[in-house]
């Protein structure tokens, strides 16, 4: 149960508007008790928040608030010196530019060039008037700070918001003593923000490499006890529920991982939706004792030691200091008017607040469900009927996100045709369409679909439902749909009627020839290439909008002309069908002859393919040899030869290298950028007898004739031999051809898309070129506009995650009702009754969903090579350094760690699976092994 807050206080408006008003401040150190501290632009996120922590811990003094709290003194060097630092030493900056440029490196050659930027970043000594304004302020702030220690952090603008989370990859220094180690771990602190582990992070969000960037020094608490606690519950976000761990010692066991905590919920009463009304502790609901087998306390000389917990059953935290916690939690949740992840520690009694930032990825997150609906089609009324068929074929199982919306939306106006330009208008289509699962399905119940609405009384409307269904329809319920459309439609006007008759006309006698024109305007003469026409833009905004200009030209020809050459066919086939079935009642042979009649047609560019294919493989002159190759290894040999078997291939690739599978979806590869479909092929042709080498020679019409089995008469022999069989096959050869040039056209903007989602890594706005695929046309406009949103690249990183799942859906032949499913939905993952020999472990769920995938046991991270794509991790816990893996699991187990930790953070953000405190899994599980890792019911079992 998540909670919408309706207000803020107003002292916080108050303190917001206030801030706004500050006129542009050049100090290069703030302290933290400093009006201007509030401000994220100077001190970064940390910073601000601390500010904030303090100005409220003053306020509750002044108002003799029964909760109180205190924050260690501080100050903040400000994204004012970073800049100072970047304008001083232009290398530096250069340097930066050129990470940010290197887009296209290994992760180990990025991770190489991270380390140099961040040592030569290390290895500058902060300029005399930043050195000089830091010691000012602490002496300002404290009487002897020569002799205290402090903690040295680093505070990016752009981290702990509520749509991500740094999650501790800036570094931070704890017990730091003396100004020159101050200032040297400033210096590292600024370094930090450019590791290998924050700069890919950064790109999977689609954030700048270089980022302002503030260090907060703060007085370090020697806590007796310390950890975190968020104002709600870390996982469904119900603020019922606070939840508190806690070790001894200093904070950093807890948010490291490093030992397990003790793990407390306290219960909270809540009135009102509304944070006006009085909330409250109610009691101490759960409370689990961790392991907690070694705590982080502070050196008297500087620095950090890790000991061992001498006495670990009790609780770290007493139940009265708990309550008192739990009081402050609401306090500073009301305060900022969401729900907080709050670092918090007790020194002799006294509570200090470390830290506040928002809970990451709770309201922003999205449901599986969301996810796979997001793009589906209204439901008009309560009964539709949708149907795959046709669709299926060319659209095979769950689309990209960007052909989906760029196709069907306005943005590209592939239903926007011109009148003036062709006189089909294809604008029903759009109605036409329905979209559920990213699959695309015809709406049977739209007005649109009154070709099928005499079925099965008109031979016209049977042709029809054949032709797009292959069988006919005996489903009542689509019957009665196409009776009802019968019964309701108006009575066609003469007008209307003439203009359908024009239409069709124009495309029986007239579409070849506009096809043969266009065709040959564009690949022969033109040579039209819209990477060419784009290139010459240098930012990916340009690029995309000279891309939307120049797309009006394919969508025009994209189905323009196969739509009219298409429809042509089909009148013909009609008509040599109609000449059958006029040849005898009842006629048993009607289908079989057609069938042979328009088996053979001539110049059928798509059957030209596997005759290509067979006259490549009989040109090969070693064929066992060829045979064993590999597919990558035969693949050289073509490419690389040069004897007639190469020449073929290149000649074929030239022609047909445009086309592949799912070959609209420019999400999929072309035979030209990936031919080892075509390489399989000749290889097992090589495999078969030398029959099988032979091209496919296609029947004769005067052989074709000879050979039908329904009585003619002699001149509906002679009209089919001498007229209409000779029409109807070169139809059926305009139609391949137009689908020919259509898959070309569309191959052009498969290629400014490529080009254009290099641009769009390049400028950091996309981790990787195949997440432009799993965006939409909107998002795409927006990033490309500058708005380095991280719930976009979050979604896009879910849409990618489901998409496997999604692909595989099928449906039945007729879909209906708005609550339609795939027929395999209920495909789902049953854990197994458990067996003899079968293994399972139970957890605590810290990040929901059910997976079942093979296991990497990886106990520490020189094992996580070993990682593969959609492997569940098992390892003793993770870290930071473990961050650049996380998009490769599809769930994560860890022996320690609490629900705060590392990896639960990480795990909850990426949306992947995760069981936490299983303790002795890497010794259970080895890698390799299949398990089902399900969080509802808190268990990982190996099943195979």
């Amino acid at each position: 149960m998540c909670f919408i807050t309706e207000e803020i206080d107003t002292e916080v408006q108050q303190q917001i508007q206030s801030i706004n008003n500050i006129q542009k401040d050049s100090s290069f150190v703030l302290g933290l008790n400093e009006e201007s501290a509030q401000r994220v632009d100077l001190t970064g996120g940390k910073g601000s928040s601390l500010a904030v922590l303090m100005n409220l811990s003053k306020q509750l003094v002044k108002n003799n608030s029964k909760h109180q709290f205190s924050v260690a003194n501080g100050v903040v060097v400000t994204t004012n010196a970073y800049e100072r630092l970047l304008g001083e030493n232009k290398d530096l900056l250069k340097a930066i530019e050129n990470l940010e440029k290197s887009t296209q490196l290994s992760p180990k050659e990025l991770k190489s060039k991270c380390d140099e930027v961040m040592d030569l970043i290390s290895n500058y000594r902060l300029s005399q008037s930043i050195q000089k304004a830091i010691e000012e302020k602490l002496n300002n702030n404290f009487n002897d700070f020569e002799n205290k220690l402090f903690a040295v952090r680093s505070s990016g603008a752009s981290e702990d918001s509520e749509e991500m989370s740094a999650a501790g990859q800036m570094t931070t220094y704890l017990g730091v003593k003396g100004l020159d180690n101050i200032y040297s771990s400033v210096m590292k602190c600024w370094s930090s923000q450019f590791s290998h582990i924050a700069v890919e992070y950064k790109r999977g969000y689609g954030q700048p490499i270089n980022s302002p960037m503030a260090v907060v020094i703060q007085e370090m608490i020697a806590c007796e006890s310390a950890g975190v606690m968020f104002t709600c519950d870390p996982i469904t976000g119900d603020e019922r529920v606070i939840e508190v761990t806690a070790n001894y010692g200093l904070g950093e066991s807890v948010v490291s991982a490093s030992a397990e905590p003790d793990t407390i919920k306290l219960s909270v009463n809540i009135e009102s939706n509304s944070l006006s009304k009085s909330r409250y502790i109610k009691s101490i609901e759960n409370k689990v004792i961790g392991a907690k087998k070694t705590f982080i306390k502070l050196l008297d000389n500087g620095g950090t030691v890790e000991e061992e917990v001498n006495n670990n059953n009790d609780c770290s935290v007493s139940d009265e200091d708990l309550y008192r916690l739990g009081d402050l939690a609401l306090v500073i949740h009301k305060h900022y008017g969401n729900a907080r992840d709050i670092e918090w520690g007790l020194k002799a009694g006294e509570i200090f607040m470390l830290q506040s930032r928002p809970v990451t990825n709770l309201d922003n997150s999205y449901t599986d469900y969301e996810i796979m609906h997001e793009l589906d089609s209204v439901h008009p009324t309560e009964l539709e009927i949708y149907s795959r068929a046709h669709w299926g074929e060319n659209f095979p199982g769950s689309s990209s996100w960007i052909v989906l919306t760029w196709f069907w939306s306005n943005k590209s106006q592939i239903f926007r045709f011109d009148p003036t330009l062709n006189p089909i208008d294809f604008n029903p289509y759009v109605e036409m369409m329905g979209i559920e699962y990213n699959q695309l399905m015809f709406n049977l119940t739209t007005s649109q679909f009154d070709m099928f609405a005499d079925y099965p009384d008109s031979e016209q409307s049977k042709n029809m439902v054949v032709s797009m269904f292959g069988h006919h329809i005996d489903d009542k319920d689509v019957l009665n749909c196409f009776r009802q459309k019968r019964l309701t439609r108006p009575k066609p006007k003469l007008w209307p009627k003439c203009i359908k008759f024009c239409k069709l006309f124009y495309g029986l006698f007239f579409g070849p020839t506009n096809l043969i024109r266009d065709k040959t305007d564009y690949m022969e003469k033109r040579k039209y290439d819209l990477v060419g026409l784009i290139k010459h833009n240098k930012s990916s905004k340009d690029i995309l909008q000279s891309i939307l200009d120049n797309y009006f030209d394919i969508s025009r020809l994209l189905l323009k002309n196969h739509g009219s050459v298409s429809m042509g066919s089909s009148i013909k086939n009609s008509i040599l069908k109609g000449l059958l079935k006029t040849g005898k009642n009842d006629n048993p042979y009607l289908d079989s002859d057609f069938n042979l009649m328009i088996s053979s047609c001539d110049n059928v560019i798509s059957a030209e393919v596997p005759n290509s294919l067979r006259e490549i493989a009989k040109a090969i002159k070693n064929k066992q040899q060829f045979r064993q190759l590999t597919d990558e290894e035969a693949l050289q040999v073509l490419r690389n030869g040069n004897d007639e078997a190469s020449k073929k291939f290149e000649k074929f690739l030239e022609i047909h290298g445009h086309r592949g599978y799912r070959e609209l979806d420019p999400m999929y590869e072309t035979w030209k950028e990936n031919p080892i479909p075509c390489i399989k092929t000749i290889r097992t042709l090589l495999t078969g007898k030398e029959s099988q080498l032979e091209p496919k020679i296609g029947k004769s019409v005067d052989e074709v004739v000879d050979k039908l089995k329904t009585p003619l008469s002699s001149l509906k022999k002679y009209l089919i031999r001498n007229f209409f069989l000779p029409w109807s096959r070169r139809g059926v050869g305009y139609r391949e051809q137009s689908k020919y040039f259509m898959i070309w056209l569309n191959n052009h903007w498969r290629q400014g898309s490529r080009y254009l989602s290099k641009q769009m890594v390049s400028e950091g706005l996309i981790p990787s070129a195949d997440s432009f695929y799993y965006l939409t046309i909107d998002e795409v406009l927006a990033l490309c506009n500058g708005e380095r949103d991280p719930l976009i690249l979050q979604k896009m990183r879910h849409r990618k995650r489901l998409y496997p799942k999604m692909d595989k859906y099928k449906f039945e032949e007729f879909s209906k009702g708005p609550e339609m499913k795939p027929k395999n939905f209920e495909d789902r993952i049953i854990l197994p009754t458990l067996s003899s020999g079968m293994v399972q472990m139970k957890g605590t769920p810290v990040s929901n969903g059910t997976v079942k995938a093979r296991v990497c046991v990886s106990e520490d991270i020189t094992d996580a090579d070993n990682i593969q794509p959609g492997d569940i991790l098992i390892t003793y816990s993770t870290d930071i350094g473990w961050s650049p893996y996380f998009p490769l699991l599809s769930g994560l187990i860890t022996e320690i760690g609490g629900t705060i930790s590392h990896g639960a953070v990480i795990a909850r953000e990426y949306g992947i699976p995760c069981l936490i405190a299983i303790d002795g899994a890497c010794r259970v599980f080895k890698t390799g092994d299949i398990c089902i890792l399900d969080t509802s019911s808190g268990t990982i079992t190996k099943v195979e």
